[in-house]
Formats: C-alpha cells, structure tokens, sequence
C-alpha cells in the first residue's frame, strides 16, 4: 500500500546513482564552453527573473565571492546583464540577455540529444512512469535548492 512506503537509505542511494550517472550523460553533450555551476546559475536567472547577486548565491548555495565570479563570467560572454536595482540604487539586478536564451535553448536541445533514443527506447507504460514522476523528481530539486 502506497501509505506504507518507506523510502529507507538504500533507496536514496539508488536515485543519487541513477541521477549522477544521468547527469554524466546529459553533460557529454556541448555545454556552449560554460561550467555546470554557469550553467545552473543562467538556467536560476531565467527561472527567477532578475535577481540581486546574493539571491542568486542563495538559491545556487554559493558564496557571495563565487556567485560574483560566476556573475562576471556570464556579463563577459553577454549572456546576463546588470541594471540597477529600483528599490536600492546601490544594488544591481542580474537579467538573461537574448544570447544568453538562446544559448539556453541550445544547451537544452544539445543535452536532451542524448536522452531522447533512450527514452523512445522505453515502453509506452515505463514513459507514463517517468512523466508521473517528474513533478516529484522537479519538487526535489528545488527543495534542495533552499
């Protein structure tokens, strides 16, 4: 009965394992020349819209050092832009830039390459399962995120 599902240790091993040996095939795939943590932190500021730098440590668990670095890095390559913050002039807000979507939209058709074959290759029955579980897997990663 789904109520007395105990997801024990083993299982948490399991998904760590079979999430890691996804990532590493999602990241054979092109990544436009960008470090996973670049990467995560453009796909934040799409997500989240403009943000202040430290939101934007907060939400990727970096320091406000490394977040600035990564900051920089994406100004550089004009994937982000910085305008000043309304509220508090001091501050700045970090936005995607057009190149910055589009470079987006590459990565995701590049690294999803590898995936679809793989998928296809699933029954009609297993593709249900996954879809369901998605929000779930979504849910978590975002939890992990705070």
């Amino acid at each position: 009965m789904i109520s007395d599902l105990h997801i024990g240790a083993t299982d948490a091993a399991r998904l760590n394992l079979v999430v890691s040996r996804l990532m590493r095939t999602i990241r054979q795939h092109a990544a436009a020349g960008l470090s996973p943590s670049q990467v995560s932190a453009l796909v934040t500021v799409e997500e989240r819209g403009p943000l202040r730098i430290s939101a934007l440590a907060t939400l990727e668990s970096l320091g406000a050092p490394a977040a600035t670095r990564v900051v920089a890095t994406l100004e550089e390559l004009g994937l982000v832009s910085r305008t000043c913050d309304p509220q508090d002039r001091r501050a700045s807000l970090i936005a995607v830039t057009s190149e910055g979507a589009t470079t987006l939209r590459t990565l995701r058709r590049e690294r999803t390459l590898g995936l679809d074959a793989q998928l296809e290759a699933l029954s009609a029955s297993d593709r249900r399962t996954l879809v369901r579980a998605l929000p779930v897997l979504e849910r978590i990663s975002r939890d992990a995120t705070h």
